[in-house]
């Protein structure tokens, strides 16, 4: 086999590795940011308190677009963290699955789970 056939071989096989990485990645970073975002900053009288809650929520946001641009649902990843009470509704952070949507897929599951 000759070095370039090789370096091809290699290179496909790190392009591999790579594409499943990335969605890995971008989904452990996103729990992080879900795990530390003050979902409640627009109710905070402190403008230093919304702009940090804002920047956080422009940051997640990004993050579940890269998601969804490399084919993975970040939706039972937000929902798992979302309060729903007294915080922004799920579109702001770039969701596409309404919250009805998220507790008919879950209870899908549950059937399918029992069935």
């Amino acid at each position: 086999m000759s070095k370039a056939t090789e370096e091809i071989r290699m290179w496909q096989s790190l392009k591999r590795i790579n594409g499943r990485l990335k969605p890995n990645f971008i989904l452990m970073a996103l729990e992080k940011e879900l795990r530390q975002h003050d979902w409640t900053f627009n109710m905070s009288d402190d403008h230093g308190v919304w702009q940090n809650g804002f920047s956080q929520q422009k940051r997640i946001k990004k993050m579940v677009e890269d998601a969804y641009a490399e084919e993975v649902d970040p939706g039972d990843l937000f929902y798992k963290y979302w309060p729903s009470d007294g915080c922004d509704v799920p579109a702001y952070y770039g969701i596409q699955r309404t919250w009805q949507d998220q507790l008919d897929k879950k209870a899908k599951e549950i059937i399918t789970k029992n069935d």
